[in-house]
This record gives structure tokens, sequence and C-alpha cells, in this order.
């Protein structure tokens, strides 16, 4: 059981990218690999590190593999009284979890996703911008052109500035891309209940079709408010955890949308267990896959896949080598018809090179909260 952390320097905006994998070995060989998010990578590789050999380690070591679920039960008997369900211990679980998947098609010689009751099929995918917040509403509307062209017809615009010029970007993009391409906003925990609702209020005629994140996902009495008035559906997920706590926001109607991924919110079984909840109360689920590298994003087509959902995230950063490098066939390029589907080949069907962390070595940098510290501590913004 050992962790592997990479990472590699972004550019829009420039800040260090990093990401938090396990790699499983069985006493016969066999490989299986995981992947932690806290999304756009992994914010705390190190942490993750630690608590896979202190913690997850010992409690797996010796244990059967093909035993998923026992497995999952052992790893949140050993994380969750004292480092509690959420965050740091729903990626961790959800890392090796996928990572049990893995070993279990490879040695089955199937896809996780036909292990999981379906088989490969296109999953259409909307492209996720950047929050590159200084530049202009036209630069942001230009960074969308290689999605477009590769056949996605859906984007997503970060928002982050004051209100007129998050409505000048979403203008901006709109008047650029044209009726045909639905746009989503993401404010990333930005606002507080009131102001969003004025931004949902000034976007809905531009025809934007859902608001992620609109402020932060523990205010949850403000999110039940704000998706009871607002004119744009609210969407939640990034930073939600468990199928407990999507299922208690399905009961209050704190959101319309849910975004589970499985490299944060505890694994495959996890997520799909998010999306029978959600259906039930006529809740939409679009996973949310902001930027690991070619294991977690094979890992969320597959119970994507399983799921029957028709739509999913993309990150359309153009560099992203973590993908490029390990999976060709799930990088941008490789897109023509604006889907993805789980790739070809036993488990997850992703080779991971063994010398990927030489390659791109974990280089300690700035988190997001780093850069954008406003964000992270859910900022009313009124201008």
């Amino acid at each position: 059981m050992e962790p592997v952390i990479l990472g590699y320097r972004k550019s829009d905006p420039p800040m260090q990218r990093s990401f938090a994998l396990v790699r499983v070995t069985t006493e016969g060989g066999l490989v299986g690999w995981g992947e932690a998010s806290t999304n756009w990578g992994y914010s705390y590789p190190t942490v993750f590190a630690a608590v896979v050999r202190d913690v997850v380690a010992g409690a797996l070591i010796g244990a059967d593999a093909r035993d998923i679920r026992a497995r999952t039960l052992d790893l949140h008997t050993h994380l969750d009284g004292y480092l509690g369900r959420d965050g740091l211990s729903a990626q961790a679980v959800g890392a090796v979890e996928i990572a049990l998947w893995d070993l279990a098609g490879k040695a089955l010689d199937a896809p996780v996703c036909e292990l999981l009751g379906a088989v490969a099929r296109p999953i259409e995918l909307y492209g996720t911008g950047t929050t590159m917040f200084e530049a202009t509403p036209q630069w942001h509307a230009h960074y969308f052109g290689q999605a477009v062209a590769a056949g996605f017809r859906g984007v997503k615009v970060r928002l982050g500035r004051s209100v007129p010029d998050d409505v000048a970007t979403v203008e901006a993009v709109r008047d650029h891309l044209g009726e045909g391409v639905a746009i989503g906003v993401d404010s990333y925990w930005f606002h507080d209940a009131r102001t969003a609702l004025r931004v949902a209020e000034a976007l809905a005629p531009l025809g934007v079709w859902f608001f992620e994140e609109p402020l932060p996902q523990h205010r949850e009495d403000d999110l039940v408010w704000l998706n009871a008035r607002s004119p744009v559906p609210v969407a939640v997920g990034e930073r939600v955890y468990t199928p407990e706590t999507f299922a208690r926001l399905a009961r209050t109607r704190a959101a319309s949308i849910f975004q589970p991924d499985a490299t944060i919110c505890g694994g495959l079984r996890a997520c799909l267990d998010v999306a029978a909840g959600a259906d039930g109360f006529g809740v939409r689920v679009v996973p949310h896959v902001g930027g690991p590298t070619a294991v977690g994003l094979a890992a969320n087509l597959h119970w994507t896949t399983a799921a029957g959902l028709d739509l999913m995230e993309w990150d359309i950063d153009p560099h992203q080598p973590l993908i490029d490098a390990v999976e060709p066939a799930l990088a941008l390029a490789a897109i023509t018809d604006g889907t993805a589907r789980v790739p070809d080949g036993p488990g997850l069907g992703v080779d991971v090179p063994d010398d990927l962390a030489e390659r791109f070595p974990y280089v300690a940098g700035e988190t997001y909260a780093d850069v954008f510290p406003e964000h992270e501590r859910g900022k009313a913004v009124v201008a």
C-alpha cells in the first residue's frame, strides 16, 4: 500500500498543481491504482501520504482485496472516529476503493464498469473554465475555443469578481459561443446567499443552466433559501463527501443538481449510492471531475457509465501531462465529438508508467487557498 505523490507547474493561473495516487499491490503481484482529489489535483499530498502509510496500510495489509465492501468498512473504522467521515478520510477511502476495483477488473480481465453492471458508451462532456479572474471577458470567451472545436456542447465559467464583472464575463462567453452551447457558472464559495441570488437573477436571461457552489456548502440553511428562490438551479458536490450528506441535501431541497466525484466522495460505490438516492428526489446528477490524473478521470468515467448518466465535467486546461502521458485516449486533443468513454482494457484501463514520479515529482507550492483565500473563506461580495 504505497502513496505516490506527483506534481507540475500550471500556467492558468500560475501555481503548483499536486496529485495524490495510491498503488495497491497484491500478494501475487497484481497492481491497482486509485486517486484522491481535493479538485484541481490534491492540496495536501504529504498529509494524504502519511495517512496511507500510517493508517491505511496497517488496516488493510494481509486482508482479502476482493472483498471491497469489507475493506471500505475497515477504512471507515480506522479513519472516521477521530478524523471524521469528510475531507481527508473520504478522499483516502475513495482512493483505495478505486484501486481495489482496478485490481478486481484486472483479476477478472474485465473493465470496472462491466463489474458494476454496464458497458462502455459515450459520455457527453462539458468543459470547465479557469480562475484567471484578472483576465478580460474576451480572454475567457476564447479560452473555450479548443473545447468547442472538439465538439463540447457545454462549458462552465468561473465567477469571483464583482457582480457586474462576472455578468460581463458570462455575456462575453455567450456572445462568442452562441446559443448552441450550454453555459454553467461556478463561484467557488464566493458569495453570501443574497448576493448569490442577485448574481443568479442577472445571469438567468443569458440561459445559464446551473450555479455551482454559490456559497459555502456547510451553510445548508442558506442553500435551501437560495435554491427555493434562484431562477438558476443550484449545484453542489465538490465539497460534499458522503452519500449521507447528499441525502440530507436532497431531503431539504438545498440543491437541484448534485456533483459527486469518486476521488472526493469515498469511491465508486459511494457515488453510485448518491446517484440512486438523488433520483428519488428528482435531483439531477452531473459528476464533478475538475482535474485529476488519468487514474481519477477513468474512475469517474466508469461510475458515470454504470450509473446511466449522460453528462460529466472535463478539465480543458491545455497542459495536463498526467493525462496525456498516462492515457492519451483521455487527452483533450483526442476528443473530437464532445464525448469520452472508459478506456479499453481491464480494470480502470489505465497503465501508469513506472517512472511517473521521477518525471513529475511533487514539489511543495501554492494551494488554491493560498492563491484565492477569499474563495476558501466564503467571503461575501456585494459590489
